[in-house]
């Protein structure tokens, strides 16, 4: 009998829209390595209510409600099966859209930029790297590797503690209160439901893997409005990685003091206001 799932975000299904809210601004958002939906937790809502648009939530090939399917071994076939999927499911949705991709979801973003530029009005990358931009040391720094290789072993539950622990800097590893605690803990064991449910397979997490490896991007940013939001304590990949693109491109760039890899779920109401106040200026 399948686990019920623990109480969480229905992040990927907000309210329908009105007809009025038809016309605002569509986020599509899209998350990293090995990572699904549902990862986002309540950030999908906090966008939505603060930017007063139409947020949708996608998992890409291998991940989420596409754990069954095979992901692509390239991050330009990633990008199009998402985007056949997305535009299967949301007829409704006008070009152009706007796209948040965190780490390797960034390059997915970049690639639909890419190759369909005019489908793509604005985008923001949260501690995403490029392989011609930064060398892998940055990407991934090295002090990571005996947790990855003990994440690819341990059972589910212990997996989920050992990735919140290293992209997430709202744990009791950080001396956070009590309550704080409980919030981490719960959020493992909701998050190792989702493994057990829908299991990325590790044929598909290497070919994420070797994709996001493989991934070359545009010498000068696709297209004109970009925004770069990282972490400087990110203890998976190097501060320096998102600061090298916003030099390269030419994009404007916020740091954020504490957070960690995964920045939306650290902090997620700074990341929606300095989205709203580069929306503003």
């Amino acid at each position: 009998m399948p686990m019920q799932l623990r109480s969480g975000i229905t992040n990927s299904v907000l309210p329908l829209p009105t007809e009025k809210e038809k016309t605002a601004p569509m986020w599509l958002l899209i998350r990293g390595l090995c990572r699904q939906k549902l990862h986002w937790e309540d950030f999908p809502t906090k966008l939505y209510q603060q930017l007063n648009c139409q947020v949708i939530c996608c998992d890409i090939a291998g991940t989420g409600s596409q754990w069954q399917v095979t992901t692509p071994s390239s991050i330009t076939a990633i990008m199009r099966q998402l985007r056949h999927t997305f535009r299967q499911q949301h007829q409704h949705v006008s070009s152009p859209i706007r796209l948040l991709g965190i780490s390797m979801g960034g390059m997915i973003a970049t690639e639909w930029a890419k190759h369909f530029p005019n489908e793509i009005e604005r985008m923001v990358f949260i501690n995403t790297s490029f392989k011609q931009f930064s060398p892998l040391h940055q990407r991934l720094k090295l002090h990571n590797i005996p947790t990855l290789l003990k994440i690819l072993t341990r059972p589910a539950l212990q997996q989920e503690q050992l990735i919140l622990k290293m992209t997430s800097h709202t744990g009791p590893h950080n001396q956070q209160s009590h309550t704080q605690v409980n919030h981490h803990q719960a959020l493992a064991l909701r998050w190792a439901d989702y493994a057990v449910q829908q299991p990325v397979s590790r044929q598909n997490a290497l070919r994420q893997l070797v994709a996001a490896c493989r991934f070359s991007p545009p010498t000068q940013a696709p297209i004109k409005h970009i925004l770069l939001l990282a972490s400087s304590r990110d203890q998976l990949v190097d501060v320096r990685c998102s600061t090298v693109i916003a030099k390269q491109w030419l994009c404007p760039i916020h740091y954020h003091p504490t957070a960690g890899h995964d920045l939306p779920l650290d902090d997620g109401n700074w990341v929606c206001r300095k989205i709203a106040g580069w929306l503003t200026e």
